[in-house]
């Protein structure tokens, strides 16, 4: 009775192993949501010492997001990239709205800290507030809106 079970076990092993094909359209029977985009809108002209609305437009398949988990705006100042100002966005109905200090002159980056739907995005961008010096004017990147997907799943 010993000589058969190992026979017995390969052949019943390979009954129920060839049973397990793959699907090879596995992935097509999974939707695939299409990215979060994130539309920054920053104002055309920041004066030093003044206070200004930061805005995002979340979209998905184009469709508005208004369920993120949480939307934050971080400001700094290119020279001063320790002194972070965190501010947080509220949903107004149409897209997310945050307040932002801008004390003086100078280059200021915002980077929109988003987390919605399993993605985190980190759109970057670059501000002149005021009068810059000709060093800093140089020093002026080009406009980008980029979104960078981090997805957690």
């Amino acid at each position: 009775m010993n000589k058969w079970k190992i026979p017995g076990l390969v052949i019943l092993s390979t009954i129920l192993l060839s049973a397990c094909s793959v699907n090879s359209n596995a992935d097509k029977l999974y939707k695939q949501p299409k990215p979060l985009s994130a539309h920054v809108m920053l104002p055309e002209t920041i004066k030093p010492r003044s206070t200004q609305v930061l805005e995002v437009h979340l979209k998905q398949e184009n469709k508005t997001v208004d369920d993120a988990k949480s939307v934050q705006f971080k400001v700094w100042k290119k020279d001063a990239p320790g002194k972070v100002e965190i501010v947080k966005a509220h949903y107004d109905g149409s897209m997310y709205k945050a307040k932002a200090t801008f004390k003086e002159d100078g280059i200021y980056y915002i980077k929109t800290d988003i987390n919605a739907r399993g993605e985190h995005i980190l759109p970057t961008q670059q501000v002149a507030v005021g009068e810059l010096s000709k060093e800093e004017l140089r020093s002026l990147q080009p406009a980008e809106n980029e979104t960078h997907h981090h997805s957690h799943h």
